[in-house]
């Protein structure tokens, strides 16, 4: 939740002030490190099983790196030492995942066409 703050400058050209970006990365420290305590990525992220913590990881990870480096400069979820990149390619190996990254693609691409 504390990362969507910066949505409006990654994503969708607007700007974010300078006090909202402190105020983020400091919050996000904290944040980071308790998830790390919960997730176990064992592969899974809450053990060896698909779960619903899988579904929000798969949303939520990627979002956020893309978020605090577009506008803090700096991956904060790799830089906490979570490779997401090698957590998406495991979760894409998942038919379910296939098709949501295949919808997303076409979407993308239909919406690039217009």
């Amino acid at each position: 939740m504390v990362a969507r703050e910066l949505y409006a400058q990654a994503f969708f050209g607007g700007t974010v002030s300078e006090q909202t970006q402190e105020r983020v990365r400091k919050q996000l420290a904290k944040n980071i490190p308790a998830f790390q305590r919960l997730a176990r990525f064992a592969p899974y992220a809450a053990g060896e099983a698909f779960t619903l913590a899988d579904a929000a990881a798969f949303a939520t990870l990627p979002t956020v790196a893309q978020a605090t480096k577009a506008v803090l400069g700096e991956d904060l979820i790799a830089a906490a030492g979570i490779d997401w990149k090698a957590y998406l390619k495991l979760l894409a190996q998942r038919p379910s995942v296939q098709r949501i990254n295949a919808d997303r693609k076409g979407d993308m691409d239909a919406a690039a066409n217009r």
